[in-house]
């Protein structure tokens, strides 16, 4: 168990919720898609999940999908509420940049929390 990345993960569930219940609007949007990276990846890191470029690339890809699943308008209005809320249903453009800005923040946490595992082998 990497205990860094689990704390990371749950400290970005907890500003994740706190943006859904305190923040509205686009701020809450962004740093959402933001924070869904870096959630994923990190509980991947949490429970040792494939290598840490598999990790961050296929959760910026996931969030890729899902926006692709917006454009095409598969999520329509009637559709489930935990659809809209995962899925989403408004496609934005800004929402790719926030994937990849996720994908660098993401990166860089793998980048401390793999030297962390590396010094308690005494491999740096």
């Amino acid at each position: 168990m990497n205990w860094r990345a689990a704390a990371v993960g749950a400290v970005t569930l907890a500003t994740g919720l706190s943006l859904f219940v305190f923040v509205t609007g686009p701020v809450r949007g962004l740093f959402g898609d933001v924070l869904i990276i870096v959630l994923g990846v990190s509980v991947m890191a949490a429970v040792g999940l494939w290598t840490a470029w598999v990790r961050v690339l296929g959760m910026v890809a996931l969030g890729t999908v899902a926006e692709g699943f917006q454009a095409l308008d598969l999520v329509g209005p009637d559709s489930h509420w935990l659809l809209h809320l995962t899925v989403g249903s408004t496609p934005d453009p800004l929402d790719l940049v926030a994937y990849g800005v996720g994908g660098v923040v993401a990166w860089g946490l793998e980048r401390w929390w793999m030297a962390a595992g590396a010094e308690k082998t005494g491999l740096s």
